[in-house]
């Protein structure tokens, strides 16, 4: 089972502020790339809790943290329920939070997970493969009208209504492939080499819908903010506009900023719960996107608890 490697790692563990009998919660564990570093800084009077709601990203965290020099609790949750999932620890607060907003190498290259359209599997692209309803599912259930609002408003697809009218002339779609397929005839010309896959835009949006992923980051957001010690940082790697609009907005929001924050004009400003300590993201090395091309979009942004 092999997850993708971690991320701006280095940048994420001196963003965390790191050291002996801190609690850090990762609440994106993924394979637990980030957490096994993370682990090593806490000693054996650190807490690390780890949350995934994918069953297979919790085995193998598990046994990558086995022998981890802290204590670990890894809890099946998705991060949105961060402050539930502190509830059951029976822990009130934490000094640090980790939100790495990337899909897995594990889930882009398992066939039948259906997030990738360069291989043949299900439609399915269930970050949890116990909700309710694959990518299939929401296709054959929403109108020509919502498929094409989500590809340009979750993909900023330009060619939203055409993808969408091929989409629905197709149903059902049961594979990957199918909805490959749909978007491919709904293009004017072939791809040439080096272009990206037409299909890019319209997959990457139909996941945000299938997992909810921009009302999730927003709520987690405030959720993590909520759960932060004095002091503590809240650090997220986005990896497209969507999400990084959104931690950026948040950020803003609560450290008192009123451009480029959800407040209007007129509203009075709340007393600021945040220091924002990254003015503009942050992104990977060039060396680092040789050796990880999956890196190149990432962007970090850190943020403190007053």
């Amino acid at each position: 089972m092999s997850y993708h490697t971690p991320v701006m790692l280095a940048e994420c563990l001196e963003a965390l502020s790191l050291g002996p009998d801190k609690t850090i919660l990762d609440g994106t564990l993924g394979g637990g790339g980030h957490s096994a570093s993370i682990s090593e800084h806490l000693g054996p009077g650190g807490t690390l809790i780890g949350l995934d709601q994918d069953p297979d990203a919790l085995d193998a965290a598990g046994k990558r943290l086995e022998s981890a020099p802290c204590q670990v609790k890894l809890v099946r949750s998705n991060f949105e329920n961060i402050e539930a999932a502190l509830d059951e620890l029976k822990i009130t607060r934490v000094d640090g939070v980790l939100l790495d907003l990337g899909v897995s190498s594990y889930q882009l290259d398992t066939p039948g997970r259906g997030f990738a359209f360069r291989s043949q599997g299900p439609l399915d692209m269930r970050m949890n493969p116990e909700t309710e309803e694959s990518a299939a599912e929401l296709l054959m259930r929403l109108s020509e009208k919502e498929i094409a609002t989500i590809l340009f408003e979750y993909g900023e697809e330009n060619r939203s209504r055409r993808i969408a009218a091929e989409i629905v002339r197709a149903r059902p779609l049961k594979t990957t492939e199918d909805l490959a397929d749909a978007v491919r005839r709904a293009m004017p010309g072939g791809t040439r080499p080096g272009q990206v896959h037409p299909a890019t835009k319209t997959f990457q949006a139909v996941r945000i819908a299938v997992n909810d992923e921009l009302g999730v980051l927003e709520r987690g957001l405030q959720a993590s903010v909520n759960r932060l010690n004095p002091g503590g940082r809240l650090v997220v790697l986005s990896y497209h506009s969507l999400e990084d609009r959104i931690v950026k907005t948040t950020f803003n929001t609560l450290s008192g900023k009123r451009e480029g924050s959800d407040f209007p004009d007129t509203a009075p400003l709340p007393e600021p719960t945040l220091t924002v300590l990254t003015k503009k993201p942050l992104g990977p090395t060039d060396d680092e996107v040789r050796r990880n091309p999956r890196a190149r979009s990432a962007r970090l942004r850190v943020a403190e608890k007053k």
